[in-house]
């Protein structure tokens, strides 16, 4: 959970963090035409985290009752309450802000004034990101201001019927951004101020403000917007065109794009937040190369799903599944590498979710830690994968396009997600949905009693498709490779088991069930070779500091076992540990140790000899390159031992907060700091795939093929 002070609504915090709907977690709206517009004036002192506001609010001739009630942080101090310029009796009690009047008189305007203090801690390099939140949501400093919708910064009685016209007054060159559509800057007498228009489409809005350059280009309707610090004003252009190819590419795929501007905003705080029509990146974030090819991508989408389509989170959030699936996804699939990215999010979830943590999608809010992005995130894109296979790829984009028309800037479930999709489908989906969304879990499969007959005219390849329980209802697919071509079969399992039979005119040479990885399951433990993830996923993991290393190695072990979520981990010299006691754990070894049988057993694809690492046929040299690399533990093969390094100690700082990042690979190589090679190891094999000799000629031989199958080596 992200860390809140009592009373600021954490829940409210989490899901406002990723710009959500909140109508289904609140008190009814006031009804229609309460509040017509709210002119709200920010003066921000960055010097002391002080917000001062004034807030005048224009009502409309609907008014429910002699009384409103507005949300607002509990960290701040109401000041005045004014109707028609007129004092009026309040109370604000746990952030609620309930104003009356006399009855009788007439109410046309409404008058508050306010301040706040917001100052949540802030980390200046967090060694730890798997929480995106990283325990902030409303912080005014020097460097810059970033408050969530979820802070309360501004009086929200709920009602999505009103505009703001926002004017922020903040030190000279600190320009303000928010939601809507910008009036323009200016600076004088040592202030600079910022207008906005947020129409009353928009709820829940954040404002953030630093020392940014703007600068701007237009791409048909729509602007893009880049507002960077000086020092980063060099990365504009390709932001701005890469903006301007991600809104051509939604508009075709999803829809019109629903805003005016999509602006990329940097912060001073390394965060990754998309909000209706802006995505806020941190610094260090936004010069990371990969950047604009993953995570912008990511964010632009977010203005379909999330800050368009909005979540209603009585059955889960939907949105970053979808989002993850429309947008980071298919930026592999369309470079051909889609399996290998619904086989990471296997591994993944294979890694880092069992019995104990894991939940269904319908129970899913928002990213705080590994296990709920891979459930949120991965799992809920690979469901999207799946309904898209189930419904066909035209009925799929065409059913999106249904949701994005009807319900912008509406709040959805999954249940209307569903039903959008059985219209187009002119099918029930209620089984897929309810095993998928609304079921914790995956199936375990197996391929089993697996026999090779011969036949008048080649072979017959049967045998049984099995699960355990619980069981799922699924269709796959088993691809037989025979002489120069593959046959393709589908299996329904509903049960147990299903008997399949394939015959083919050449002899069999392998067989796989699901070979494109487009179901959903638990892969088994042969089927998943060490990674970053796996480190991640211990349930008890130690850290031990090879002999003759000094004091600056154990602050290295600290940072980088916190970074990979072990705040709490045991650091242990290697001379005060046994190798029965290191047998029993899942471990990190930071450094060369002095007992050589703590190291993984040499291999082809990798040793270490006096003053080198050999790495896939490559040499390096350790006083210049940084090896960090998972393996089963050479002294227990179930669990894990990982070992780093280090070209040096300065090297060693830097690097150690950087590995968590690379999650999915077994092995990782630095020049200096940069990252100059990465993979994975291979698995062992898989229960779902079955090879066969290659020397069989006669159909006398070919009986025996299968009886005893060797399982899949891959290379």
């Amino acid at each position: 959970m992200i860390s809140t002070a009592p009373g600021r609504r954490p829940w409210r915090v989490i899901l406002m963090m990723l710009g959500l709907s909140l109508q289904a977690w609140t008190a009814p709206p006031a009804a229609a035409g309460t509040i017509l517009r709210h002119t709200l004036t920010i003066k921000l002192d960055p010097a002391q985290h002080l917000l001062k506001a004034e807030d005048v609010i224009e009502l409309g001739k609907t008014i429910p009752s002699r009384k409103m009630v507005f949300e607002l942080s509990d960290r701040a101090a109401i000041d005045a309450v004014k109707v028609d310029r007129a004092q009026c009796p309040y109370t604000f009690i746990n952030g609620r802000l309930t104003i009356a009047w006399p009855k009788g008189r007439p109410a046309h305007r409404l008058y508050i004034a306010y301040k706040g203090r917001f100052d949540d801690p802030v980390a200046p390099n967090p060694l730890n990101t798997d929480n995106p939140g990283l325990g902030v949501s409303g912080t005014i400093q020097p460097q810059g201001t970033m408050l969530l919708a979820g802070s309360g910064w501004y009086p929200d009685d709920r009602s999505a019927d009103a505009a703001i016209t926002l004017t922020v007054d903040a030190p000279e060159g600190m320009v303000a951004v928010t939601s809507g559509n910008p009036l323009g800057h200016a600076t004088r007498h040592g202030r600079t101020l910022s207008r906005w228009a947020v129409p009353s489409t928009l709820q829940d809005i954040s404002l953030v403000a630093g020392p940014f350059q703007v600068r701007t280009r237009r791409f048909g309707q729509v602007t893009a917007a880049t507002y960077f610090s000086a020092s980063l004003q060099h990365l504009s252009d390709a932001y701005l065109e890469a903006v301007g190819r991600y809104l051509l590419r939604y508009d075709k795929l999803l829809g019109p794009y629903a805003f005016k501007q999509f602006a990329v905003v940097e912060n001073f705080i390394p965060t990754g937040y998309g909000f209706p029509g802006f995505t806020l990146l941190g610094r260090r974030v936004l010069q990371l190369p990969f950047i604009i090819h993953t995570s912008l991508g990511h964010e632009i989408a977010h203005c379909w799903w999330g800050n368009g389509v909005r979540v209603d989170p009585s059955e889960g959030n939907w949105s970053e599944g979808l989002t993850t699936y429309v947008a980071d996804y298919l930026y592999k699939e369309q470079q051909g590498e889609g399996r290998e990215q619904r086989l990471r999010w296997l591994r993944d979830y294979a890694d880092l979710v069992h019995g104990g943590n894991d939940f269904p999608l319908s129970r899913f809010e928002s990213r705080t830690d590994p296990v709920t992005r891979t459930i949120g995130y991965d799992k809920g894109a690979m469901v999207f994968h799946m309904l898209r296979r189930t419904v066909g790829d035209d009925c799929f984009w065409r059913s999106l396009r249904d949701i994005y028309a009807r319900y912008c800037f509406k709040a959805i479930t999954w249940s209307q997600i569903r039903a959008v999709f059985e219209q187009r489908s002119h099918r029930s989906l209620k089984g897929f949905f309810d095993q998928w969304v609304f079921r914790a879990g995956a199936p375990n499969l197996v391929l089993s009693d697996i026999i090779v007959q011969p036949t008048e005219r080649g072979f017959a390849v049967s045998g049984r498709l099995r699960q355990t329980p619980p069981y799922f209802d699924l269709d796959l697919q088993l691809a037989l490779k025979a002489g120069g071509r593959t046959i393709r079969r589908k299996v329904s399992l509903t049960g147990a088991d299903a008997f399949f039979r394939i015959t083919t005119d050449e002899r069999p040479q392998e067989l796989t069930a699901d070979p494109g990885i487009d179901i959903f399951r638990r892969l088994a433990p042969e089927e998943v070779p060490p990674t970053i993830n796996t480190l991640k996923g211990s349930g008890d993991l130690r850290v031990v500091v090879a002999a003759g290393l000094g004091p600056q190695a154990m602050e290295t072990a600290r940072r980088l076992s916190v970074s990979l979520g072990f705040d709490q981990a045991p650091i242990h010299m290697e001379s005060k540990l046994s190798a029965h006691e290191l047998a029993a754990h899942d471990w990190l070894l930071v450094g060369l140790p002095a007992d050589r049988t703590l190291l993984p057993e040499s291999s082809d694809r990798f040793r270490i000899d006096d003053g080198h690492f050999l790495l896939d046929a490559k040499r390096y040299a350790r006083d210049r390159a940084t090896f960090f690399g998972v393996f089963k533990n050479p002294l227990d093969s179930r669990h894990t031992v990982a070992l780093f390094l280090p070209a040096g100690p300065s090297l060693a700082e830097a690097i150690s907060t950087k590995i968590t990042h690379y999650g999915a690979y077994s092995y990782l190589v630095f020049d200096q700091t940069r990252n100059q090679l990465k993979g994975t190891w291979p698995p062992d094999h898989s229960p779902l795939t079955v090879r066969w000799p290659t020397a069989v000629a006669t159909h006398a031989e070919a009986s025996d093929i299968g009886r005893r199958p060797e399982r899949i080596q891959r290379p």
